[in-house]
């Protein structure tokens, strides 16, 4: 007697949710530390001397070592946010449950609730994105991420359908398969 429920399908279409709400509040962490580190660096590389000791040549070795990190971090948000989707979609595959046919209506309903959460995040980063403030023009030097939040909506939808594939036409005999059996 299998008692799992459908647990796993909501769990899913929650992953997915987190996904575009972390992508917004870590473009927008991204972009206040950018500012900010465009600030504060070549004031802690100008520092000059004090005593014997040149703080213009410390402040370039860390300050100007942060700022390199924070200057990749739009990347990096970009590579993880894309590494999070793809695994999104590996997390179904490797799902060794194939559930009920009668469970694709929920599926369905899941389905637009994603989209409707979709679009409230991408409509929300949308009013900032067009702005012409200093956090617009940080997160509109974020191509990658930025592309992908105003397009969550149909980016989710592509996963949530393929996903559903994979969940509905699998049967039971197809999931798992990773056993070995030694004669």
């Amino acid at each position: 007697m299998n008692k799992k429920g459908q647990f796993g399908i909501i769990i899913f279409f929650a992953i997915l949710l987190l996904i575009v709400v972390v992508g917004f509040i870590g473009t927008m962490v991204v972009s206040v530390v950018d500012i900010a580190s465009d600030e504060i660096t070549p004031i802690m590389e100008d520092l000059g001397m004090a005593g014997g000791t040149n703080l213009s040549e410390v402040g370039e070795y860390t300050f100007g070592t942060v700022d390199t990190i924070v200057q990749a971090l739009p990347w990096l948000l970009a590579l993880a946010y894309g590494l999070a989707l793809v695994f999104s979609i590996i997390f179904v595959i490797g799902y060794s449950y194939s559930p009920h046919p009668v469970f694709i209506g929920l599926y369905f309903s899941l389905i637009i609730l994603l989209i409707f959460g979709c679009i409230i995040m991408s409509n929300m980063y949308q009013d900032i994105y067009t702005g012409t403030d200093d956090i617009a023009s940080r997160l509109q030097e974020q191509t990658m991420t930025s592309y992908m939040i105003l397009y969550s909506p149909f980016i989710m939808t592509l996963i949530a359908i393929i996903a559903g594939i994979f969940l509905f036409t699998r049967t039971q005999a197809d999931t798992g398969g990773f056993d070995v059996w030694l004669q």
